[in-house]
């Protein structure tokens, strides 16, 4: 083994646990306003389908009907959700609700990733034809290859990634390229060599980003590469390249770059220097030590003032392979023959314990240009000798700084900052409290950063990751949940001391990483385990969190196109859910002792923001509502004139069916009799030289379906049965390979039986403490939504389907990922309760149904907001909206007549008594509250009309007076009704008439009859003024 066999890695995250052996169809009919309108539909691609009732997609469909089409062919139900769909995380993240809600499948986005190899093993055929990845075989309409190279790297890792984003983002265009050699020029066998190939894996490392961005114009890029022989204390030229990508520089758009954070947890110190001379340290230092140890000072890691303690304990409990321990000290990085170098001499010694005594064991090797060194854990030999021997679980640290500097000159300078990094790739437990396993770094007890170089940049999002069984969604009731960080997920918290010219500046403590995403979603070759037991790989590690929250990204970006990269960020972390990491009833995993970065109250090293959540992202963007006035419609015109009052407390909802009345709660059963035969997995193909096993299994799928009509309103309530049994033959007891999940008529899914999974995080680290099957065989078995009852409990939440419509076609699908045996769905039934929502008026008349309860028209038809009316009364409005990208708030006001009610019968005369004091009054000015007191025992809403007149009756109109004398002579029916309209007296209308010259004092001034949109009074009345 050499000493850097194992320098450039990805983050997919290597876990301990071996792996087990092992006719036309129906539209579906949902939510409108204006009929019931078929909107989706199980298409027949791959599929066998029985009519309406059931269907089939096995391995063999899947490629006869790729075969046959010469494309993809996997079924899809509803808006994107596809039977050859993997990646748990797509469930986790509620992304299938985004892309059912809003219409949204990543279309027009480009995404890049960037990993190690993608088709080395060879697979890329098969996974297109089981849909598990878009065609990225030829090039794209401009004639761009989607695999911009590849590597003979034995690993694929990049293809793995573009499943879990297909998953998300179906109809993405994907781009894959890599940073790695073309050729192997095998493990370097020096510091120098080591750092000279770093260098150029990181030059390739930029031209890979520029071709994505330059030549490709990704709107997403998402890597999962790191190599620690990079500066962690300023930004390299890999950081650069991709702020400059998020920037939008020379011409090009802006990029959302999301990389992933790593699985190194907190393994790592971090200290400002407290350098000790000799003469204060003697008595510590072993005899065992080689050379002057007087010309050197001691790093005193005891931050006591009145403690000195050089030698720093350290115990990490696994054992060691391929791992490496990395220091640096803030001192500018070198990069081609820049000016500003490394110009202090520092070196790690290493010590053990014999029989009670530290012994001197070796130190970390480096080259004096750069500030940094290392030292191979498991040891490392050339040519068949030992050269340099493996560490023992526990060891000490000395750091170290040579005043006489460097051999060949140089090297004086003092450092003022340091840093190692183990990296374990998730194979250490972390420092911690009252974990089973913890690793130990004295005078550290929290850890400390493991994020750096470029996953550490200023304007990309770093990832962190969560296990998607750990996530609200996979909690059959969300209030008994609290996800937490995945027990391996890398730490922010590292310094930048200088800019990318190596000039000193202030610390600069960057908030990373920025968030975190459920991983360890399936795909069809690449992982290291299979702990929810379907046969298929689990991609696990910050590499599989990343892609995740790229292609959710996607979705968001497609949602609105102006969304710059900061603004992608910011609505993914304003929407997340902060995680618990240091709960009293569980192990103990406290954030770094590093300076507040944004908000305290939101952000911390560990977590970043929190848990993001594509559905309260894309919701925040989105920002849909429907919302408008209720209000009492006089003129019957549909708009609010003057003098129309609000009307408060109206209650006002959704009419699903067009009936004019609310369905408060409606409850419906729909069973489905026909058994349903689940084949057996397939056997398939076998990558070159694979790692794991030398098989792979695809599972059979099929469904059965309920259809349901006429439901109103949206989903409250739902209830699931199901009876399953093993076939002669089969194994009840392997009902670990049986999987149900319950799809709407919008492509919403829901596991309801699987795998139980608890562990591998911080409130249980280590292996699982769960792992149980929640299929039940042989007898019926109730699902029941947000129950505490263990026996009814979903595997995920069934909330997912609230406020979504229950009218059209249900699938229960079912999984079978055994090989060797059939099983037999005998029936199931669903029932689903629904209601119109509702929502009540305020003071002003205003309503607003929260985007909570709405969904792009696309998906669910028209809305129609309804106030339920009495006989008498009648809407004179268009109430019917659409809701869309161009119309995410559409205003529907609601104008009401007014009951066809007697009023009071009006005085037959009266007089209005003007003041004498103004001089004339010529004309007299008056109001409808004059009118209303004078004619009627009591003040009410009535309005009037002038009937007749001597002289000219005049209203005020905003400015200017418009005569209300006579009714309109136009011809226009626009015109006409806005003059009606005008000529009716109401509340808070000024008037004044205007005398006949020839009769200034006549003793009727003009006559009024009462309106509602009809007489409302047998007799005029007369109208006089009298001077006071």
């Amino acid at each position: 083994m050499n000493l850097f066999s194992s320098i450039f890695r990805s983050v997919h995250k290597r876990t301990k646990y071996p792996r087990p052996s092992r006719r036309q169809s129906r539209p579906e009919f949902v939510l409108s306003s204006e009929r019931l309108e078929p909107r989706h539909y199980l298409s027949a691609n791959g599929l066998e389908q029985a009519e309406g009732e059931s269907w089939h997609v096995t391995y063999d469909t899947l490629k006869n009907a790729y075969q046959q089409q010469g494309r993809a062919a996997p079924h899809v139900i509803g808006s994107g959700y596809s039977s050859s769909n993997l990646n748990q995380a797509d469930v986790a993240m509620l992304a299938d609700v985004v892309r059912a809600r809003y219409g949204v499948t990543g279309k027009g986005m480009k995404i890049g990733v960037i990993s190690t190899s993608f088709n080395a093993l060879g697979g890329m055929d098969e996974d297109i034809a089981l849909g598990v990845l878009p065609d990225m075989k030829g090039t794209d309409s401009r004639g761009y290859s989607y695999i911009c190279n590849d590597v003979d790297y034995k690993d694929d890792e990049g293809r793995g990634m573009a499943q879990l984003v297909h998953a998300i983002a179906p109809d993405a265009e994907i781009y894959f390229a890599t940073p790695n050699p073309v050729t192997d020029f095998g493990d370097p066998t020096s510091p120098s060599m080591a750092i000279d190939h770093a260098n150029e894996w990181a030059e390739r490392y930029v031209s890979v980003i520029k071709k994505l961005v330059d030549d490709i114009k990704v709107n997403i890029i998402v890597d999962d590469l790191y190599d620690p022989i990079v500066p962690w204390f300023q930004d390299g030229i890999i950081a650069q390249a991709v702020d400059w990508a998020v920037e939008g520089k020379d011409g090009n758009k802006a990029v959302a770059y999301f990389s992933a954070a790593g699985n190194d947890t907190n393994t790592s110190y971090q200290s400002t220097f407290r350098g000790t001379p000799y003469p204060e340290i003697s008595s510590q230092l072993p005899s065992s030590v080689p050379g002057n140890t007087e010309q050197y000072l001691y790093h005193d890691f005891d931050p006591d003032a009145e403690n000195i303690d050089i030698m720093q304990e350290v115990y990490f409990p696994g054992a060691f392979n391929k791992n490496n321990f990395f220091v640096q000290w803030d001192q500018p990085w070198k990069h081609n023959n820049s000016a500003k170098h490394n110009n202090s001499a520092n070196e790690v010694w290493f010590f053990t314990e014999e029989n009670g005594e530290r012994v001197y064991f070796g130190k970390a090797i480096g080259d004096p240009d750069y500030p940094m060194s290392l030292y191979p854990l498991s040891g490392m030999q050339q040519g068949g000798t030992q050269v340099l021997e493996a560490l023992p679980n526990t060891f000490y640290v000395a750091f170290v700084h040579n005043t006489h500097g460097y051999d060949g000159g140089g090297g004086q300078e003092l450092p003022t900052f340091f840093k190692w990094i183990t990296v374990f790739d998730g194979s250490q437990p972390p420092v911690g409290e009252d974990f089973p396993q913890t690793s130990f770094i004295e005078y550290a007890e929290h850890g400390s950063s493991t994020v750096w170089g470029h996953n550490n940049s200023k304007l990309a999002a770093n990832v962190g990751a969560a296990q998607y069984w750990s996530t609200p969604a996979y909690q059959a009731n969300s209030s008994d949940w609290e996800s937490v960080l995945s027990d391996f997920s890398s730490f922010g918290g590292t310094p930048i001391f200088f800019d990318s010219d190596g000039q000193r500046q202030e610390p600069e403590y960057r908030p990373q990483p920025r968030f975190i995403a459920p991983q360890n979603g399936d795909t069809s070759f690449f992982g290291s385990g299979d702990p929810d037991k379907d046969t298929l790989k689990n991609f696990s590690g910050t590499s599989a969190a990343t892609p995740n929250v790229g292609a959710v990204a996607a979705l968001l970006l497609e949602l609105n196109e102006k969304l710059t990269p900061a603004e992608i960020y910011e609505h993914l972390a304003a929407s997340a859910l902060p995680l618990p990491i240091d709960r009293d009833d569980q192990p103990t995993i406290d954030p770094p002792t590093l300076p507040p970065v944004g908000d305290p109250e939101h952000f911390n090293y560990p977590t970043g923001v929190g848990l993001i959540r594509a559905k309260e992202a894309a919701a925040r963007i989105a920002d849909i509502s429907i919302q408008g006035k209720v209000f009492e419609d006089f003129g019957r015109n549909g708009i609010q004139d003057q003098g129309d009052r609000p009307l408060e407390g109206m209650p006002v909802f959704l009419d699903s069916n067009g009936n004019g009345i609310r369905e408060s709660e409606q409850t419906l059963t729909e069973p489905n009799v026909q058994p349903l035969t689940i084949h057996s997995a397939a056997r398939y193909f076998t990558p070159e030289n694979i790692t794991y096993e030398n098989e792979l299994i695809w599972p059979a799928k099929a469904g059965s379906v309920i259809t349901f009509a006429n439901m109103a309103g949206t989903i409250t309530d739902l209830e699931l049965s199901y009876t399953i049994h093993a076939p002669q033959g089969g194994d009840p007891s392997g009902q670990d390979r049986v999987f149900l999940t319950l799809i709407s008529p919008l492509g919403i899914r829901v596991p309801i039986t699987g795998t139980k999974l608890v562990g591998q995080a911080f409130n249980s680290p280590g292996n699982f403490s769960h792992q149980d099957s929640t299929t039940v065989f042989g007898s019926s078995q109730t699902i029941l939504m947000e129950t505490s009852s263990a026996d009814h409990m979903s595997l995920a939440n069934l909330a997912a389907f609230k406020h979504t419509p229950a009218n059209g076609s249900w699938s229960l699908e079912v999984m079978n990922a055994d090989p060797n045996h059939s099983y037999m769905l005998d029936n199931w039934s669903l029932t689903l309760t629904t209601e119109e929502p509702q929502v009540v008026t305020d003071a002003q008349g205003t309503y607003e149904f929260p985007g909570s309860h709405l969904s792009f028209s696309s998906a669910v038809g028209a809305y129609t907001p309804m106030v339920e009316l009495p006989d008498n009364q009648f809407i004179t409005t268009n109430n019917k909206t659409a809701i869309g990208r161009r119309n995410l708030k559409p205003t529907v006001n609601i104008g009401i007549s007014l009951p066809r009610v007697e009023r009071p019968e009006l005085l037959p005369s009266t007089k209005i008594i003007v003041d004498n004091s103004v001089p004339g009054p010529n004309p007299f000015v008056f109001s409808w509250n004059n009118l209303a007191t004078s004619l009627l025992p009591s003040v009410s809403g009535i309005r009037f009309v002038v009937d007749s007149v001597r002289g000219t009756v005049e209203k005020k109109s905003g400015d200017t007076w418009v005569d209300v004398s006579t009714p309109p002579t136009t011809s226009n029916p626009r015109e006409l009704l806005r003059l009606l309209s005008l000529r009716v007296v109401k509340p808070d209308d000024e008037l004044r008439w205007i005398p006949p010259a020839e009769s200034p004092q006549a003793e009727e001034a003009f006559s009024l009859v009462g309106w509602n949109g009809k007489l409302v009074s047998e007799s005029k009345s007369s109208i006089r003024f009298e001077m006071q």
